[in-house]
């Protein structure tokens, strides 16, 4: 199944009528990408229909080469100043081929909050046929501001019945949780069962303040996976939950059940609590580390005092 299919049968997509300004929220990068160049292509093509992800206007668009409809950060990383400062200047500028000019505006929970700033007046008071798609992994990290100028759209992952019948690959499809995206990402992903491994050890093997060093290194190992293992992570402690409850048939993570099991007796529901506070911290305010390894040394330390003050 193509993403563009979710993304047509989504009900916002299906109305054929688009506001101003849309807040796109998933944790799958790509279906937020789908959905962004899909829904522009709504506004300005009358054939909408006809495209999906392989058709050359929705090609043309993720290259950059619609000059109608823009795409920013510019850097594909994060929204910087200068984008902002460029889009403002942009927004009033008639559009050259289309009847409308939309402006795409890809994760901007990491940007930083003076260049959403930047945004608000033109978000507030958009010229006619101008429209700004956005989109986010993490709502919170979006301005209010922002946000009480969109309309929220929260893209959900696929039912399990329809999801399963997708997976080739057991170990991706058990990470992705139902997110086609995140299931293409990780079933090319070479070295996805040690990552997986390594969140899972995490919670098996951490003992005692003299294995920190050692975990943290193991970790700096899989430095761009960072947020992907304590994502595993804190689902391996929901897990714990679940087999507390006697619900072994709703962990999410099967495939590591026994090792799970074996020390479920060692984390209290407060710890497996306060961990996953501590855990989800950390990778919300990630961008910020200066060091990161020190930084994971410190959530290590936390996480065992934790874990043994709620024993």
């Amino acid at each position: 199944m193509k993403i563009s299919e979710i993304v047509k049968g989504e009900d916002f997509f299906k109305r054929g009528r688009f506001p101003h300004a849309i807040l796109f929220q998933s944790v799958d990068k790509r279906l937020n990408e789908v959905a962004l160049i899909m829904t522009a292509l709504a506004i300005n093509y009358k054939t909408f229909e006809l495209f999906d992800e392989d058709s050359a206007e929705y090609l043309k668009v993720k290259k950059g080469a619609d000059i109608d409809i823009k795409i920013y950060p510019k850097n594909n990383e994060k929204l910087l100043v200068s984008d902002s400062n460029e889009i403002v200047s942009e927004v009033y500028i008639k559009p050259a081929f289309h009847e409308n000019k939309v402006f795409i505006i890809e994760n901007l929970d990491i940007s930083t909050e003076q260049a959403q700033n930047k945004l608000l007046k033109v978000l507030e008071e958009p010229p006619k046929n101008v429209y700004f798609l956005i989109s986010c992994m993490e709502d919170a990290l979006v301005l209010p501001t922002i946000k009480s100028r969109c309309q929220k759209i929260v893209l959900e992952k696929l039912p399990k019945e329809s999801f399963d019948k997708l997976i080739k690959n057991p170990l991706a499809g058990m990470v992705s949780e139902g997110y086609v995206g995140l299931y293409e990402e990780y079933s090319k992903k070479a070295d996805l069962e040690e990552v997986v491994d390594t969140a899972v050890k995490l919670v098996a093997e951490l003992k005692n303040s003299g294995q920190v060093l050692k975990f943290s290194i193991d970790l700096m190992r899989f430095k761009d996976d960072i947020r992907l293992i304590f994502k595993i992570y804190i689902r391996a402690l929901e897990d714990l939950i679940k087999i507390k409850s006697e619900k072994e048939e709703l962990c999410s993570l099967p495939l590591y059940m026994e090792a799970l099991k074996s020390v479920e007796s060692e984390f209290s529901i407060n710890a497996i609590c306060e961990i996953n506070s501590l855990v989800s911290m950390f990778i919300k305010k990630r961008e910020a580390n200066v060091n990161e390894q020190v930084a994971v040394e410190q959530l290590l330390l936390k996480i065992l005092e934790v874990k043994y003050i709620c024993k």
